[in-house]
């Protein structure tokens, strides 16, 4: 489009200079020769000599105001493009035309640079995405994980089945402590949805679940199993504008709810599609009814003082009933953090968790 705007400016201005041009021949661009109506007789004192006489001087005051308007009128210039003075219409006007062809490189000189620029922001922008969100999306191109131990003594809270009423108590609670969490969120308390952008907006990573935690459903094919999670990818995307690629399998990997072998499959499945599964290597055992103390005693008792296991993936949750969750949290970090410990978020180059 750029190309045919300067084309079409150079025809234009080309048009013009040769209308000037050929206007400029017609109209006194050559000077004319001086003759006078008398011819070669001279001058007498006879009234045909005084009128010839007369004639003559009308003829040269036209010819100097023709002289005169093709050396200062408006198709004469001072000088050529090339800075040489201008001696005659013709040079003025190839001068106007090489100005404009001058123009018109340099505008489409501009034309195409700003054309390269959008170029380059349209690609920039073209997911939308920051550097984080687009590391995090799921996408079946991208198969680097890691499953060697690092050897780091490092906590990764992951958080499943909210978000709920508890989710604000819990995101105070890692703030307080300067931790980080993983939260594999569901789609059973719609009130609450607007949580999971708040926990992405305080640094922490989002992750799927499920959409209904109904076992029956879910694991009833596999066909079943991926209408759930595209449905929980989508309320997530409603809410941070992509598809997180960090999954759990509702009861892990290794539950007793699926038909035999379909887990299998599903695990095969989920990685081709550019998913990554997590499970878990400690609980609090807060998935069934427990007072606060007994969840910390859960959470810390495979790691007494003086020892440690490297890469933790902690199992909690995240629901109306959890309150003994949120209570028995601050302590829990308390043990872990004593003991050297961080508190970090699960990302890609996070060590993979499988059970079996």
């Amino acid at each position: 489009m750029a190309d045919r705007r300067v084309d079409n400016q150079r025809n234009n201005r080309t048009n013009t200079s040769n209308r000037r041009e050929s206007a400029s021949r017609a109209g006194g661009g050559q000077r004319p020769s001086v003759r006078t109506s008398g011819g070669s007789r001279p001058a007498g004192k006879s009234g045909a000599g005084l009128m010839g006489v007369l004639a003559g001087a009308v003829a040269i005051l036209v010819v100097a105001v023709g002289v005169s308007f093709a050396l200062t009128g408006p198709f004469s210039s001072s000088h050529s493009s090339s800075g040489a003075p201008a001696s005659s219409p013709a040079a003025a006007a190839a001068g106007s035309a090489a100005s404009a062809n001058q123009k018109a490189d340099s505008e489409g000189a501009a034309d195409g640079n700003a054309g390269s620029q959008q170029s380059d922001t349209g690609a920039a922008a073209e997911s939308g995405l920051s550097a984080r969100d687009e590391a995090f999306a799921v996408d079946p191109d991208k198969t680097k994980w890691s499953f060697s131990d690092n050897g780091r003594k490092v906590v990764y809270l992951t958080i499943d089945d909210g978000p709920s009423d508890k989710t604000q108590q819990v995101l105070d609670i890692l703030d307080k402590y300067d931790c980080k969490a993983t939260f594999f969120v569901t789609g059973q308390d719609p009130d609450h949805y607007h949580m999971i952008k708040e926990a992405y907006d305080r640094g922490h990573t989002i992750g799927l679940h499920t959409m209904s935690h109904d076992y029956g459903q879910i694991y009833a094919s596999t066909g079943a199993y991926f209408d759930d999670l595209d449905q929980i990818g989508q309320i997530v995307m409603d809410q941070i504008g992509y598809v997180p690629c960090f999954i759990r399998f509702p009861g892990g990997s290794s539950n007793s709810m699926a038909p035999a072998g379909m887990m299998d499959t599903l695990e095969s499945e989920v990685q081709a599609k550019g998913y990554q599964y997590y499970d878990w290597n400690v609980s609090t055992g807060d998935g069934s009814e427990h007072t606060a103390d007994e969840l910390y005693g859960y959470a810390t008792e495979g790691n007494p003082p003086g020892t440690y296991e490297t890469n933790i993936v902690m199992l909690c949750h995240d629901s109306a009933p959890k309150q003994t969750t949120v209570d028995a949290l601050p302590r829990i970090i308390e043990y872990y953090q004593g003991m050297g410990y961080s508190f970090e978020a699960i990302g890609r180059d996070t060590w993979v968790c499988h059970h079996g």
